[in-house]
């Protein structure tokens, strides 16, 4: 009987000292991205794409703190997703979770509501949230552009603030389609809630839900909205949308909001199961989805969500005032245009296009896209209605030129061209207006 063979351990292998350090050193943590030098161009054509159209429509920009008081987010729907620490016995303090809190804190400590209005900030940084589950592209730590318009009731403030973001990630040449709804007033949403809730307790419904939203219908019920369960999204065919409960004025204004889009030709789409931040959301409510050559849509990941959320200033302690605001997502931007080249126009020439009446506004705001994409150096000030306040903003900026529009101009096609340098003032016609520029500009070349 042959003798068993003596096991010999052989010796591990020696690790090289980069192998020893990657392993010994301290890892990123999960949930955070860096940023590296080759991402910066992209991330840098980003950031200035988002400032330059801020500025182009008169956003003013901001910056504010990381850590704020903690009290400042005890409204806040995130809540729960807060990093906080605790300074001394009485202090708490939290990582913001969004930009939006700390710009509302700005307008109210700068006392920017005595200012003519609407008033127009937005501002880009770092936010962070404590996701239980990180996935692709949700983080920790990630990075928001916002745009936020105070004071602004009408719903030009939604047309207009969609119709900059659209702009924005079409120079950035990124295909998006507009993802709308309205969840109407705090009325409609609690009639819509009661009825909701009710649907999906139904025996012969409640069965048939998965597990993670037979949790939710007790937690978080709009939760199932979400769910992707094939026996749930059958079962959500059948209930309520929260259109139903909207009342007339509700309805009316989001009909407004449609027809200004329709009018601006923005590739949106009216998703009725589109639900988010009850309680904080009133009306309008928006996501910015990416869409293939088809116009289908590219990906499960929505590249920003805006909305009006008008009780949101007086739940921060100020008085009433009306907001509707946009917060996009940096990297998931960066994410879809890193193989694209992209080209920015600059132009010092300044024209000014002012209007006298909501038809001439909605033909102004074609006009003003237009006149951009030619490489004009346009201004406007949609939101003020009186033509001596718009003239006041064109002296403001040195404007060469001021293009009036009204009721007859819109009725004629034409348009009141005046040349500030030239002290030349005419009727021409909308179609001649390119031509007249790019010779009044070219001489000056």
């Amino acid at each position: 009987m042959s003798r068993p063979k003596k096991f010999v351990k052989r010796p591990a292998p020696v690790k090289s000292v980069e192998t020893r350090s990657r392993k010994d050193a301290v890892a990123r943590i999960l949930g955070t991205k860096d940023i590296t030098s080759s991402d910066y161009k992209y991330w840098n054509s980003v950031v200035n794409k988002v400032v330059e159209t801020a500025n182009l429509y008169g956003f003013s920009r901001a910056e504010t703190p990381i850590v704020e008081n903690f009290s400042l987010f005890k409204k806040s729907p995130r809540l729960k997703d807060i990093y906080y620490y605790q300074i001394g016995k009485t202090d708490k303090v939290g990582l913001r979770p969004d930009l939006t809190h700390g710009l509302t804190r700005f307008y109210l400590e700068q006392d920017l509501g005595v200012n003519p209005q609407p008033v127009k900030l937005f501002a880009i940084g770092p936010v962070f949230r404590h996701e239980a589950r990180v996935q692709t592209g949700c983080y920790r730590q990630f990075n928001q552009f916002v745009l936020e318009l105070f004071n602004e009731s009408k719903p030009i403030g939604e047309a207009l603030l969609i119709d900059i973001i659209y702009s924005i990630f079409k120079e950035l040449q990124i295909n998006v389609q507009v993802q709308i709804n309205s969840v109407g007033s705090f009325e409609c949403q609690k009639e819509f809630l009661n009825k909701f809730v009710k649907f999906y307790k139904d025996r012969s419904k409640k069965i048939k839900l998965c597990p993670e939203c037979k949790k939710n219908l007790l937690k978080n019920p709009i939760l199932l909205l979400d769910c992707e369960d094939p026996n749930c999204v059958e079962i959500r065919k059948e209930a309520p949308p929260i259109t139903n409960f909207l009342s007339d004025e509700s309805n009316n204004y989001f009909t407004r909001v449609l027809e200004y889009l329709d009018e601006l030709n923005i590739n949106y789409n009216f998703n009725p199961y589109l639900i988010k931040g009850l309680n904080y959301y009133t009306e309008t409510i928006f996501e910015i989805w990416p869409v293939n050559e088809q116009g289908e849509l590219d990906g499960k990941l929505s590249l920003g969500r805006g909305g009006r959320y008008n009780h949101f200033v007086e739940q921060l302690g100020g008085k009433a005032t009306s907001l509707v605001g946009f917060a996009g997502g940096l990297e998931r931007t960066v994410a879809k245009i890193k193989e694209k080249n992209l080209i920015f126009k600059k132009e010092e020439n300044i024209i000014f296009l002012a209007q006298v009446s909501d038809q001439a506004r909605i033909r102004g705001m074609a006009l003003f896209e237009e006149l951009y994409k030619l490489g004009f150096c346009v201004r406007q000030a949609f939101s003020i209605d009186n033509l001596r306040d718009q003239l006041e903003e064109a002296k403001k900026l040195n404007a060469k030129i001021i293009l009036i529009l009204g009721k007859k101009e819109i009725s004629s096609e034409t348009i009141l061209y005046r040349d500030v340098e030239l002290g030349v003032q005419e009727v021409i016609t909308q179609k001649d207006l390119k031509d007249r520029l790019q010779k009044r500009f070219n001489k000056k070349s």
